[in-house]
């Protein structure tokens, strides 16, 4: 009778009386039949029974005994059938008997109770039907049967009410699959004996502990035992067998758990079918990157961390200065905060480094990074370049000149170097031009030397010419005498020029390539310091260099002043001989005293890209010492200098101040004086007059001043001069000369672009100033006044003695330059000063010969050029606007002679003469300029 999967329902009772003597086969399959399971044992011939999927239960009781003894197959799965007796119908089972009456199902082969809720020890299921002698198949899976399966063989059992020890139950002859799976057994100590291709199935069971030797039982019998999911309690002889090669494993590892964290290998065997992280976790499996454990017990890796590798322990960390997410599997998954991973650390490309948190262009901090990983800390300096301080994270440029030589591009300075930017000599090397010579080779600065000594005979010679200046001039002169004394007014400017031109030189640090011209050394030693002494003498070799290079900064300053003072003591024992002297000095040696001043006051506070140095600034001229020390030899340093710029900047200028103003008082008269002439046939009638307020006669050497200055402006030829009382006449000898062209004073374009009544104008007005010209000079040669005997070469240097403001102003105009020289924009200064001093000069032609004044106002506009060839490292222009001036002057050779110095050697000679003018008689003078 086949219902399965119908609409049927009711009593399995009913449908048992109904059929009781006729059925062998009743299939009741997804039914909604009820009733008891014992109700079956009405049935004596029926054979198969299938109450799978229906709401029958029951279990075995003793009414079983001797009940359906030709059912086969009994299908209970997934119903409510408990099955395993339990209580005193377990007892009266288990009361073996071997004669029909007393056996239960003999002839089952198949008994299916899949889900059915059996729920009692195994023993309960097994034992009832452990004399089954014909039962092979037993499907108890996800029954909730529990507990250890009980040994059938060889054991004390009651057969037919006797004790039989090392008896086997029938149902280990024939079983050939028992299935446990998903309960809870938790011991198996037998195989029941099973035939070769048995099956002992128990997957999914928590946890189970196997006899030892069972599972080299297993697979000796080829039993195979389904232990898949289910957890080995003792698992010696399991690993036993992997270790020894019983049970082979994969080679890689098959089985994967994502969520976990682990992989396993595989065990390969038909077997013994095992799942690997239930039954040999620790041997079998390994955590995957990402988690840290031993076995199956991953964790995983927290943030900053990663693991690359199957079956760490711990994780790995990531390298300083990066981070990660949870579960991180490579070291590429750790970002760096600055850079990328190079060699298992956060660091910076090829070309950067690190600084501040941050990588930089290795460029920007003039540091060499040729790999990666570079350190601003310990990377090289580039060429020219050198650290501050050791471990410091940027390097600056060192100073010109030689800058490549200096630094090197190392940790060190170059060999003879040493100090802040490599600034400073080390023992054993000389200082000049900026550079650092072995002592070895001192005798290289033999030129400096004999620059020296060429230097010290031209100022011998200068002092000469201002001692002869003061005696009796010659009766006649000549071309060659004016020359001489031209080119000594000249070279106190050429002097000038090439001791300023020098100071300039230092804006070549700021030009691109800050290299020095190879002349400035040498002529920087036109200075007149004791600095260049020292280095022309090479005393940094002979003593202490350090200590050498200090008291020469020092005495630099000072020297000139000391010198001042030694001409103060002077004065003492002769009137205007102190202030002579003192006047004399100053023209040599104050562009060099101003010099060292600035500089022994100055500090490198740029390096050589105009960077500040911050606390490393240190002293230009004592380059050992830091700016920021007040003490030792700081302090003098710090006095010196003040006190000599005070000197330099103010006492000078109102020394040479006081001289304009001394002798505006002494020499007033010859301001007050009026020359008049008055032209009659062939003779000038000169008269002078004072003020109407002023009665005093005029002296005879005033009316001769005037004759001189009138024929030197409007007279060419011979000319006689007679002395009246009051006045002088000019008449024309009996020999005139014809004025030749060549005779003429130099072109004039100011006359030559003027009309008739303006030229004469001009001419009247340097008559004028020519007579006032000599009146002071007779006004000189008469005072007491011991500042004016000895201001009396310098005020005769110029036209006019109130023309002396240009000495004080070319004063000014020095120290100013020289104060360019350390100034972030003083190009342009000096440019501008320089220019406005050439235009003042060439305008107002103060010195008395117009050629000084031409030479004077072209070197200051070669000044200004120069300060522009220093910064644009215009080498040709720079060296043009030293040599222009000099060419200059070669020109100016071929006509030494001038109308200031035709009227002062006219009133020379008519000087020498007074005492015949005065008795009355005339006196004939050749009015004429001298030429070569």
């Amino acid at each position: 009778l086949d219902l399965a999967n119908t609409r049927v329902t009711g009593q399995l009772s009913d449908l048992v009386e109904y059929f009781r003597g006729s059925l062998t086969s009743l299939i009741l399959h997804g039914t909604a039949v009820t009733g008891n399971l014992v109700d079956i044992t009405k049935m004596d011939f029926i054979r198969q029974v299938d109450l799978s999927s229906t709401r029958v239960v029951g279990q075995l009781t003793a009414d079983w005994r001797g009940r359906c003894p030709r059912l086969k197959m009994l299908q209970l799965q997934n119903s409510s059938v408990q099955f395993a007796p339990v209580g005193k119908h377990f007892g009266d089972l288990t009361k073996f008997a071997t004669h029909p009456a007393g056996e239960i199902l003999p002839e089952l082969s198949y008994l299916d109770l899949s889900n059915c809720p059996v729920n009692s020890p195994i023993e309960n299921l097994l034992l009832p039907l452990a004399m089954c002698n014909r039962l092979r198949f037993l499907l108890a899976d996800g029954s909730g049967v529990f507990g250890a399966v009980p040994r059938l063989r060889k054991v004390s059992a009651i057969i037919d009410d006797q004790r039989e020890d090392g008896f086997t139950f029938p149902l280990c002859r024939r079983l050939l699959s028992l299935d446990l799976s998903y309960n809870n057994v938790s011991w198996l100590s037998d195989l029941f004996g099973m035939p070769g291709a048995g099956r002992m199935i128990f997957r999914e069971n928590h946890q189970i502990n196997l006899s030892p030797g069972l599972l080299t039982q297993s697979l000796r019998q080829g039993i195979i035992l389904d232990l898949r999911g289910t957890e080995l309690r003792k698992k010696e002889e399991a690993l036993q067998l992997v270790q020894e090669g019983g049970l082979q494993t994969t080679d890689m590892y098959a089985y994967r758990d994502e969520v976990a964290g682990y992989t396993c290998k595989d065990v390969v065997s038909m077997i013994i079918q095992v799942t690997p992280h239930k039954f040999l976790p620790e041997t079998l499996c390994k955590c995957l990157p990402g988690w840290r454990g031993q076995g199956t017990m991953c964790q995983v890796c927290p943030a900053n961390k990663f693991s690359d590798e199957l079956g760490l322990d711990t994780c790995k960390s990531c390298p300083a200065n990066s981070t990660a997410p949870e579960g991180s599997t490579k070291l590429a998954d750790c970002k760096c905060q600055f850079g990328d991973l190079h060699d298992g650390a956060c660091s910076c490309d090829k070309h950067q480094t690190l600084r501040d948190g941050n990588c930089v262009l290795c460029s920007k901090l003039h540091l060499q990074c040729n790999k990666t990983g570079s350190l601003a800390s310990t990377a090289k300096p580039e060429l020219s370049h050198i650290r501050l301080e050791a471990k410091a994270e940027e390097a600056y440029r060192c100073l010109p000149p030689v800058v490549g030589q200096r630094c090197p591009g190392s940790e060190e300075c170059g060999v003879g170097y040493t100090g802040t930017l490599c600034a400073a000599c080390a023992e054993g090397f000389w200082a000049t031009g900026g550079t650092c010579q072995p002592c070895g080779e001192a005798n290289s600065k033999t030129v400096g030397i004999l620059a020296f000594v060429g230097v010290a005979a031209v100022a011998a010679a200068f002092l000469a010419y201002y001692r002869a200046s003061g005696q009796q001039a010659p009766q006649q002169t000549t071309v060659k005498m004016l020359l001489q004394g031209l080119m000594l007014r000249q070279g106190p400017v050429l002097l000038q020029l090439v001791q300023l031109w020098s100071v300039l030189s230092q804006l070549q640090q700021r030009s691109s390539s800050g290299k020095k011209l190879p002349e400035v050394p040498y002529l920087e030693t036109l200075q007149l310091t004791t600095t260049e002494l020292q280095n022309s003498l090479n005393l940094q070799c002979r003593f202490h260099a350090e200590t050498v290079r200090t008291l020469a900064a020092l005495s630099s300053p000072l020297a000139p002043l000391l010198l001042l003072g030694c001409c103060a003591a002077l004065e003492l024992y002769q009137g205007g001989l102190g202030v002579n002297a003192a006047l004399k000095a100053l023209t040599l040696l104050y562009i060099g005293g101003a010099s060292s001043t600035a500089e022994l006051l100055s500090c490198q506070s740029e390096d050589g890209d105009g960077k500040n140095l911050g606390n490393f600034a240190f002293r230009k001229a004592i380059r050992h010492l830091s700016c920021s020390q007040n003490d030792g030899v700081a302090f003098w340093v710090n006095a010196v200098g003040s006190s000599s710029a005070v000197a330099y900047v103010v006492l000078i200028p109102l020394f040479l101040a006081g001289v304009m103003v001394r002798q505006h008082f002494v020499c007033q008269e010859a301001r007050l004086c009026n020359a008049y002439a008055k032209e009659e046939p062939r003779q000038i009638t000169i008269r002078v007059r004072t003020l109407p307020a002023e009665v005093s006669e005029v002296r005879p050497k005033r009316l001769l001043a005037a004759a001189a200055a009138h024929m030197a402006t409007y007279c060419r030829g011979k000319r006689l001069v007679q002395l009246h009382d009051g006045f002088v006449t000019i008449s024309e000898s009996q020999e005139v000369e014809e004025v030749q062209q060549d005779q003429l004073d130099e072109l004039d374009v100011v006359k030559l672009t003027a009309d008739t009544e303006t030229s004469k104008k001009i001419d009247a007005l340097r008559s004028r100033r020519l007579a006032e010209m000599l009146t002071e000079r007779i006004m000189l040669d008469e005072t007491e006044d011991r500042l004016m005997i000895g201001s009396k070469p310098l005020l005769c240097k110029y036209t006019l003695c109130q023309d002396i403001w240009m000495d004080v102003a070319m004063k000014l105009f020095a120290v100013a330059l020289v104060s360019c020289g350390s100034m972030a924009d003083g190009w342009k200064w000096a440019f501008a000063l320089s220019l406005g001093m050439a235009v003042l000069v060439g305008v107002c032609q103060p010195y008395m010969q117009p050629q000084v004044s031409k030479l004077q106002s072209l070197s200051c506009l070669g000044l200004a050029l120069a300060s522009v060839a220093f910064v644009y490292d215009c080498a040709w222009l720079a060296r043009a606007a030293l040599v222009a001036p000099v060419m200059l002057l070669l020109w100016q050779v071929r006509c030494p002679d001038c109308m200031e110095a035709l009227a002062e050697r006219l009133y020379k000679e008519l000087q020498s003469e007074l005492p015949k003018l005065e008795r009355g008689e005339s006196h004939a003078v050749l009015v004429k300029q001298l030429r070569f």
